[in-house]
C-alpha cells in the first residue's frame, strides 16, 4: 500500500517526474530500495537546482523549505535530472532528516 500511495504522490507533483512507480522520466527503473527507504506519501520535495545551495564550510547543502542541511556524504546522483528531497513534515511543524537527497549529476 506504502508503494501505491507512493506512487501516485510522484506522479501527481510532476508530470513524467515518475512513471508509475517503477520508472524514472528518462525511463530507467527505480531501484527498489529507493522506493522502500526514500518514499511516503507527502515525503516527496521535488526541487530545481536554484533551490539548493551547496556551503563548502559545512559540507553539505541548505535546500529550500529544509530545516537541516544535508550533508555531501548523503547526495545521491538523480536520474531523471531533477532534484529530490524525501523528508516528513510533523503536524507541530517539526521535520524529520533528510531520508533521500537527489541532485543531478553535474551540481555536486
Amino acid at each position: 500500500m506504502k508503494l501505491l500511495r507512493t506512487a501516485i504522490i510522484l506522479s501527481s507533483l510532476s508530470t513524467g517526474a515518475a512513471v508509475g512507480h517503477e520508472q524514472w522520466a528518462d525511463g530507467t527503473t527505480i531501484p527498489s530500495w529507493v522506493r522502500e527507504s526514500c518514499c511516503g506519501p507527502a515525503d516527496a520535495h521535488r526541487l530545481t537546482v536554484g533551490q539548493i545551495k551547496h556551503v563548502d564550510e559545512e559540507g553539505g547543502w541548505l535546500v529550500e523549505g529544509h530545516y537541516y542541511i544535508v550533508p555531501d556524504y548523503r547526495v545521491l546522483p538523480s536520474q531523471d535530472g531533477h532534484v529530490w528531497i524525501f523528508y516528513t513534515s510533523f503536524p507541530n511543524g517539526d521535520q524529520s532528516h533528510s531520508y533521500c537527497f537527489f541532485v543531478p549529476t553535474g551540481q555536486f
